[in-house]
């Protein structure tokens, strides 16, 4: 009844908000040199890229000052930033040998320095590799783990050499370390974590922790033109509605990474911008499946999650329900999840021995059907979603419960206690599927689905395979991918293993994220990238005159 009753309440609002007419917006204006521009923002837990690894939270702040080889435009597509082009076979960039391996070359741009005027040189691009490869603390060290070495015939050439094919090449180095910096030293005692050395067009001169981290402008950038504002500051935030309210009152002026449901009233204030873009990011339900062990459960779960509703009442319509982990790109399958039948679901349960107990909740074999939810707190839409689940899921007999954590300690890592590394959960609800600079799913689905990418004590919790789910087939059928350039052969493997993954039903794909970011009408420049965090153009943003 509870969801009835919230579902039919939003039906409401999406009508009135439908109806409110939307404000004429004033005409673009002038840029103008120097200003501020503050983002509301979650504090990130570090500012390494490497520590942080598909993590959007520490990303988004950090990339203001640390630029890699390549990035992802707004197309998905690979982009030069300190090298001068992206290598490719076509332009002689990429090789394949007669013994089955693989060389990168890489032209840096000339002319770069870090923001501490040291030259930048193929031989930080060597050193990234190296630190990639023996910091323990390094979140993931898929496809570097492919390389052999890396040459550097001179300052601005760097030659990566693979021991086999990697298809996802042009995802690895997007970010480089300051060789000149962090050599010889263990770099989680520096302070580099927290005001790390980049060649962006800002430099982090201050971590205020619990309270924000300023970026002034880098005077050694290498474009003198560029950026246009003298500093950008990001405030932290508890949840997305304080950002909201910060941003209509003019005390912030960027609010990042909202919600469908927050846009339609933030469309109708012509004060404010929503930028918004295709995202191939998914909002997903993700079970430990050592803990929620049973598939027949998982699947009646599934059965009994009425997406279309979800996506109809409490995303206003501005999204679609889930259907797969990649849902756009070359590489999305067409693949489709069970549809919502609660009826179905009972008999899932019934077939499968989970017998109703008095009080309604099922059991099996002593143990009682009941599992608890973790989601950040502060996040309106996610609990509202929660309230669904609970009702919808105790209708076929199963009991859940909210267990909500700040987003540092839902994604933090394996060292600081990180739920999803560590596993101490049944189900979160978080957003999964290709992230930021991340477009090849070569790179991302060996992170998420290989046995070896299970977070655990002795891989010192590398990786991001939180469902703890193991099929050596999806193994057999990546490290194919892994080994061919040929796209077409790629997306038929990446098909096949995910048809085998939803097979058991480790994850529910709630609905497909969109990209919205709103910002105050006098904050220009702002371009929302769905392939990338919102600061990835923060050399352009500009005050308007």
């Amino acid at each position: 009844m509870r969801t009835r009753v919230l579902l039919a309440c939003l039906a409401l609002i999406t009508a009135g908000c439908a109806a409110a007419p939307i404000a004429q917006r004033p005409a673009a204006t002038s840029r103008a040199r120097g200003g501020t521009a503050v983002v509301a923002w979650q504090e990130p837990s570090t500012l390494h890229p490497f520590y942080s690894t598909g993590t959007i939270t520490n990303a988004l702040v950090y990339g203001v000052a640390i630029e890699g080889l390549v990035r992802i435009d707004p197309d998905g597509n690979p982009s030069a930033v300190l090298a001068r082009d992206v290598p490719t076979i076509a332009n002689g960039g990429v090789q394949l040998t007669p013994e089955g391996t693989m060389t990168v070359r890489y032209a840096l741009r000339p002319n770069v320095v870090w923001s501490d005027g040291v030259a930048l040189s193929s031989a930080d691009v060597t050193f990234t590799w190296q630190s990639v490869m023996h910091d323990p603390l390094v979140a993931t060290r898929e496809g570097y783990d492919l390389i052999d070495d890396v040459e550097t015939p001179d300052d601005l050439t760097a030659i990566v050499r693979y021991r086999q094919p990697y298809p996802a090449y042009a995802t690895r180095f997007d970010a480089l370390l300051p060789r000149h910096v962090l050599e010889g030293q263990d770099a989680s005692r520096t302070d580099y974590p927290r005001r790390p050395i980049g060649t962006g067009p800002f430099v982090i001169t201050e971590f205020a922790s619990g309270d924000h981290v300023t970026a002034e402008r880098n005077p050694r950038y290498r474009d003198a033109a560029r950026p246009f504002l003298d500093r950008v500051i990001f405030r932290f935030v508890g949840s997305v509605d304080a950002a909201k309210a910060q941003l209509r009152t003019g005390e912030v002026d960027v609010a990042a990474s909202l919600g469908e449901a927050d846009v339609p009233e933030l469309e109708a204030d012509r004060q404010i911008r929503v930028e918004t873009a295709p995202s191939p990011a998914v909002e997903t339900l993700a079970f430990n499946v050592e803990r929620v062990g049973d598939t027949a459960l998982r699947r009646a779960l599934l059965q009994a999650t009425p997406k279309e509703r979800i996506v109809e009442k409490l995303l206003f319509a501005k999204s679609r329900a889930g259907r797969s982990e990649i849902p756009i790109g070359w590489a999305s399958p067409a693949l489709a999840q069970d549809g919502y039948d609660p009826s179905r679901a009972a008999r899932t349960l019934d077939d499968a021995g989970w017998a109703t107990g008095p009080d309604g909740i099922r059991a099996k074999d002593g143990r009682r059907a009941s599992l608890s939810i973790v989601s950040t707190t502060g996040n309106k839409l996610r609990e509202q979603v929660e309230q669904v689940l609970l009702d919808e899921w105790r209708a076929i007999g199963v009991e859940a419960t909210i267990h909500n954590v700040p987003n540092a300690v839902l994604t933090g890592s394996w060292q600081t206690g990180g739920v999803r590394k560590r596993g101490d959960f049944d189900v979160v609800l978080a957003q999964t599927g290709l992230s930021f600079g991340a477009s090849d799913p070569q790179s991302y689905l060996a992170q998420r689905r290989r046995c070896a990418s299970i977070p655990r004590a002795d891989n010192n919790g590398a990786g991001a395979n939180y469902e703890r789910a193991c099929d050596p087939r999806v193994d057999a059928l990546l490290d194919e991918a892994g080994r061919t350039l040929d796209q077409a052969r790629r997306r038929d493997l990446y098909a096949q293993a995910l048809a085998a993954i939803d097979a058991t039903v480790p994850d529910i794909y709630l609905f497909d994220r969109g990209r919205f970011d709103a910002h105050r009408a006098t904050l220009g420049g702002v371009r929302t990238n769905g392939w990338d965090v919102l600061t990835w153009n923060v050399a352009e943003w500009y005050r308007s005159l």
